[in-house]
């Protein structure tokens, strides 16, 4: 009986020894930091009036237009803690449409931020692959209508359509709810990929966050004659691109 008891004393205690062992052996794990949902909210306008197809607004400088379509690529989203960490939001890409107004980001760590930084376009090694890799449901596959070239030219990173007022009197009279001359804009290359900084400081705390983000379209035609300068494919007219798609940065501003 004495020699059983001792074998389960034994036992016991190699087994303690084992188990403190075990436990001494786990490596230390850093806590996975907390995270919380993100949209933006993306709100067009034309100055302060909001983005209606059937209306005619005015430039700045006083020239009349309407719009039939405004699309554009968001991309390489960033943002910025207070402590100046970056948080990238890899491989996100948004088309963004008057139709959809709110865009899931993700799931991004709670905290205090000072910033928002993005793309207006595509980075260069995306651009220039083919559309029809992806799954319809994928704003870089082929969309309808096309709002891509070809698969070496790339996507078009704004488009803009509409009609314009282009009598020397701005007495065109509005039909069909357009003006008789036609409009667009429909700026890409990798030369025009512009980045858009925004500081805002916000909280992405216990519950999901929304951060509404005004597009003024009127700034897109800053310093811009729509008498005499109203159409580019950017190819053939890279010189009104490039000041079209200089004027990009300016038309964003969050909405607190």
């Amino acid at each position: 009986m004495k020699n059983k008891l001792f074998i389960l004393l034994i036992a016991y205690i190699a087994f303690f020894i084992y188990s403190c062992k075990k436990s001494n052996d786990v490596e230390p794990t850093e806590e996975t930091p907390a995270t919380q949902a993100l949209s933006f909210r993306f709100n067009p306008m034309v100055s302060n009036a909001p983005l209606n197809f059937s209306s005619s607004f005015k430039t700045n400088s006083g020239q009349k237009y309407t719009l039939s379509m405004f699309r554009y690529y968001v991309s390489n989203i960033r943002l910025i803690k207070t402590d100046g960490t970056i948080v990238p939001l890899t491989g996100k890409y948004l088309l963004v449409t008057p139709s959809h107004d709110e865009y899931s980001i993700g799931q991004v760590p709670t905290g205090d931020y000072k910033s928002i930084s993005f793309a207006v376009g595509i980075d260069s090694v995306t651009n220039h692959k083919d559309p029809t890799i992806y799954p319809t449901t994928n704003p870089l596959a082929i969309q309808s209508p096309a709002i891509h070239w070809s698969w070496n030219s790339g996507y078009i990173f704004t488009m803009i359509e509409g009609s314009c007022d282009t009598t020397v009197t701005d007495n065109d009279t509005l039909k069909f709810g357009q003006y008789s001359h036609g409009m667009f804009f429909h700026i890409g290359t990798d030369k025009l990929y512009r980045t858009v900084d925004l500081n805002y400081a916000f909280n992405v705390g216990t519950s999901s966050k929304v951060i509404t983000i005004k597009t003024d379209i009127n700034k897109f035609f800053t310093n811009i004659n729509l008498k005499t300068e109203n159409s580019s494919h950017t190819m053939g007219s890279l010189p009104l691109a490039t000041k079209a798609a200089n004027n990009i940065s300016s038309m964003f501003s969050i909405i607190p």
